[in-house]
């Protein structure tokens, strides 16, 4: 994506990186160094702030991409048949993700509830996502694509364990030691 526009915007990447390393990570040690308060202490509470948003990123990306009856390759019967111009990129989209939630889960999650719509459309603002939700299955629908909603992140969430546990005992697999979905 070389292109005149996103070249004309590294330098405000670049820089609002440093501003979240500066605000985030050196600023709250000059504090500490400059108080009474324990340098080390502070390293410690910016890394269990790391790891919680590493963690609260991972739930939300098992939540939306690990759920019961999941095609983890819709792609692979015309892609096996060499019939790979029939493959269709918007049906994999929306079978290989989920859509949980409503408004709520959205402020919580920044929009990251709304995954079918965010692969559909990655450069649509999220605000606009529960919008187009009903659209997207109504259409998904219309032409048989499996859309994936969860009204409660709770439904999704038991869908997930139970995913989860069918892909660690090897459950969801036709033949378990060949590897065949």
């Amino acid at each position: 994506m070389d292109n005149d526009f996103t070249k004309s915007r590294i330098k405000y990447a670049a820089g609002i990186r440093v501003l979240y390393v500066y605000l985030n990570i050196v600023r709250p040690i000059m504090n500490a160094a400059a108080s009474s308060s324990s340098v080390l202490m502070t390293i410690v509470h910016i890394l269990t702030m790391g790891a919680a948003e590493s963690l609260t990123l991972a739930v939300l990306f098992s939540l939306s991409h690990n759920f019961e009856h999941v095609d983890r390759d819709p792609t692979k019967p015309l892609r096996e048949k060499e019939d790979v111009k029939n493959v269709c990129w918007f049906k994999s989209q929306v079978e290989t993700s989920s859509t949980y939630g409503g408004f709520i889960s959205g402020a919580l999650t920044g929009g990251l509830n709304f995954q079918v719509e965010h692969h559909l459309f990655p450069r649509m603002s999220s605000a606009w996502y529960p919008f187009i939700a009903p659209k997207v299955r109504e259409i998904c629908k219309k032409h048989g694509v499996r859309y994936a909603y969860y009204p409660w992140v709770w439904q999704n969430f038991i869908s997930t364990v139970k995913y989860m546990h069918q892909a660690g005992t090897g459950s969801n697999w036709m033949t378990p030691l060949k590897g065949d979905l």
